[in-house]
């Protein structure tokens, strides 16, 4: 003990003073050679690149000698930036490397590299590769702590396994990247990162990163250089053609299947380099089928609307530069577009996003207080959202918005204003203030009780403070009764909310068998803008992190609700934890008991609602992962049971190679009603609603934007009237797009 008391500063103070040596002459030079990229880095050119070592370990430990040597290298020839890894390991046989999807590769062993091409602390994208070269890309967002992994490059990467560990290889174009419009030498943001998945998930880094500094793009060593690259004004042009021929038919009754005969469809997307910083994307008939599904979520006695992702390629490119604090826009909402078009540009000190579309279908979401409703026209709808943010300095930032929607007689427009103060290392403060304008359509008047006209304004207020140890925020919100985002995602109006909470962290060693506890806890109380309280709820939180990469969550907390004009007492509890037992397959479980309340009855009740969740994800072998996800949940009134409803999500990949994989997807929902008609009451509903969705499909992948898709999908349902399970519709598809860099 008394060794480490001394040791531990004395290493610290080592780093720092050979970072600050090493800073002082940081260039990655510009060498004329290309490269093989196998991952054997046999190649001389390599002897003359920039030599970094990841020396420091920033998890779990604090800034210490790395455990593990890796090695990188990195050199540009105006062209590609050339990047190599060489990562020592003493367990090469304990190695987690597998052929998987990319972007699917996040539990492995892992080296990377994250740039900020800006070099203003906003945003880095990121490249990571595991021992067999399979990629992963994204951009974080260290504006909103977001990291966006829906953003996909074309790159180039290889790796192999050696008796010593690994090595990869990372070619990567400076066209994939947005960077300043300048001539001379750039300055750039980078850090390389090493993750080691052994009985910790260690990670090794080429940069200090200090926790008492609530930002990390910040604290990445700055490297020279770049001087002559250009993206050149490119043009990727990303044609696309689907054949599907879907049959259906009605489950009640022995009628064959019905359908035409294949329907073809064709599109094509195009991206242009307008320069270095700017991109123009446009599309005509675009490709916003989705070959995935959407998991099933436990969607039965909600109030507000469910989220989910964007998987949509046009909308990605660019993506985080519409992204605030509240979500105002939310792509998903433009449902079926003909065409569409976005202009998105990083200027000297701003960034600059537009985009508009014409949709064939218009989705509303209609929030309240107390829920929200999901309304549909029957008409066509222009949409669209303008962004520019600009950087007053290094630590602030602020950024309007504009979205406007139109169908027919209804439209809604809104503006918004937003900005981030970093106020000290460790203190930030946001807001984010909003005007909406509506005018309804007549449907919209009748059937949900609108006036003809709406104006209503909403703002956020946050404060955060993150240090090593602790964290404390305060954050108040304020919706008008009127207020509508129908360009975004905000389910709900008339409301003001305060919420203010507070946590504690500790930290261990390799000796310990948590490497991370923390302690948090929230309060907030929430008011309808009538003055009427809606809910106070007190909560608190442990999390444990540890050996067997394990994460444990408990959660408990008590809440008052008003809703239907009654107040109801609620407690609940929570517990999650995840384990890898064994290097390939990591397990968890989830179990949570609540007071709840009964939303689907004319009139509310108290109930008590208890959720199950259990899922393995099993590594099988390299080639073969299997995912299965169980979700069970059980609503019981004071008289019996009410309802209760199964979900299980599951996928079987196997992946060939780094190019192709045969993936089966099962998608389960069954949902059962009481008999009792004491229970039911008025409320009309099939006691069994059972749905089950299934997908084969087969995808070659030539990189990021040129694929193949193979596929069948069906859908069985049953229900009271149906008492077996039965088809309704069958697809056949096949869907193929290539990208052209021109």
């Amino acid at each position: 003990m008394h060794k480490n008391k001394y040791l531990k500063p004395l290493l610290g103070l080592y780093l720092l003073i050979f970072s600050i040596m090493a800073y002082a002459n940081e260039t990655i030079p510009q060498i004329f050679q290309t490269v093989k990229v196998d991952g054997k880095l046999d190649e001389s050119v390599w002897s003359n690149a920039k030599i970094i070592d990841l020396q420091y370990e920033i998890y779990p430990a604090e800034n210490i000698p790395a455990k593990f040597k890796t090695t990188a290298y990195l050199y540009e020839d105006n062209e590609y930036l050339y990047v190599g890894f060489i990562a020592e390991d003493s367990e090469v046989n304990k190695l987690r490397a597998s052929y998987r999807d990319r972007d699917d590769i996040s539990d492995e062993d892992l080296v990377g590299i994250k740039i900020d091409t800006f070099n203003d602390q906003r945003r880095t994208y990121n490249f990571f590769v595991n021992p067999l070269g399979i990629q992963e890309d994204s951009i974080s967002d260290d504006i909103l702590d977001r990291n966006d992994f829906s953003w996909d490059a074309i790159w180039y990467s290889a790796g192999i396994i050696t008796e010593q560990g690994y090595s990869v290889e990372l070619k990567i174009p400076f066209k994939a990247l947005r960077f300043a419009n300048k001539k001379g030498t750039k300055e750039w943001a980078i850090d390389l990162l090493r993750m080691a998945p052994k009985d910790f998930e260690y990670e090794f880094s080429s940069s200090l990163l200090d926790r008492n500094i609530n930002c990390t793009i910040c604290q990445y060593k700055k490297y020279k250089g770049f001087a002559n690259i250009d993206t050149g004004q490119n043009l990727e042009v990303v044609p696309y053609v689907i054949a599907n021929q879907t049959e259906f038919r009605d489950p009640l009754s022995n009628e064959p299947w019905q359908g035409d005969s294949a329907d073809f469809e064709a599109g094509i997307d195009l991206r242009w380099a307008v320069s270095d910083n700017s991109v123009l994307n446009a599309t005509v008939n675009p490709d916003f089928s989705q070959v995935g599904s959407d998991t099933a979520q436990l969607d039965v006695n909600t109030r507000f609307a469910l989220f989910f992702d964007e998987q949509r390629p046009f909308f990605l490119d660019g993506a985080d530069y519409f992204n605030t604090m509240l979500t105002v826009y939310y792509s998903r909402n433009i449902a079926d577009p003909d065409a569409g078009i976005k202009y998105t540009s990083k200027l000297n000190s701003g960034s600059l996003g537009i985009l508009v579309a014409r949709d064939n279908n218009t989705n509303i979401i209609i929030p309240n207080s107390q829920g929200s409703s999901l309304a549909s026209l029957d008409e066509e709808s222009n949409s669209a959202v303008v962004r520019y943010a600009h950087d007053i300095s290094d630590d602030t930032l602020l950024g309007v918005t504009l979205t406007h929607r139109d169908a027919g007689d209804y439209s809604n427009d809104l503006i918004s204003f937003d900005g981030k103060h970093q106020l000290t290392d460790s203190d930030v403060f946001r807001y984010q203030v909003i005007h909406t304008e509506t005018n309804n359509s007549e449907a919209l008047q009748s059937n949900f009780n609108r006036d003809a006209s709406e104006n209503g304004s909403a703002y956020r207020l946050n404060y955060n403070h993150n240090d090593r140890d602790w964290s404390w925020f305060l954050s108040h919100n304020h919706f008008d009764e009127n207020f509508r985002a129908d360009l975004g995602f905000l389910s709900r109006s008339g409301y003001r909310k305060t919420i203010v909470g507070g946590g504690r962290r500790w930290y261990g060693d390799d000796t310990d068998f948590f490497s991370r506890v923390q302690l948090r806890g929230d309060w907030d109380t929430t008011v309808q803008y009538d003055g009427q309280k809606l809910e106070t709820e007190s909560e608190a939180t442990l999390s444990l992190e540890g050996r067997g990469q394990s994460e444990v969550d408990f959660v408990f907390g008590t809440r008052e609700v008003f809703f239907d004009e009654r107040w109801f007492n609620q407690d609940f509890y929570a517990l999650s934890a995840s384990y890898k037992p064994f290097a390939d397959i990591r397990v968890g479980i989830e179990a949570s008991y609540s007071d709840d309340i009964d939303f689907l009855s004319d009139q509310a009740r108290s109930g008590e609602v208890t959720e199950y969740e259990f899922y393995f994800d099993w590594q099988l072998t390299k080639h073969l992962n299997i995912f299965v996800e169980y979700v069970q949940q059980d609503f019981d009134l004071p008289q019996g049971r009410f309802f209760e409803q199964e979900v299980i999500n599951s996928n079987f990949i196997y992946q060939f190679d780094q190019k192709s994989f045969l993936r089966l997807l099962f998608r389960y929902q069954d949902v059962n009603f009481t008999n009792d008609p004491i229970l039911l009451g008025s409320l009309a509903v099939n006691q069994k609603n059972l749905s089950v969705a299934r997908q084969l499909l087969y995808v070659y992948k030539f990189d990021a934007k040129s694929v193949l898709y193979l596929g069948y999908s069906d859908n069985a349902v049953e229900n009271d009237l149906i008492r077996s399970l039965r088809k309704d519709i069958k697809t056949l598809f096949a869907k193929f797009s290539y990208a052209f860099q021109l």
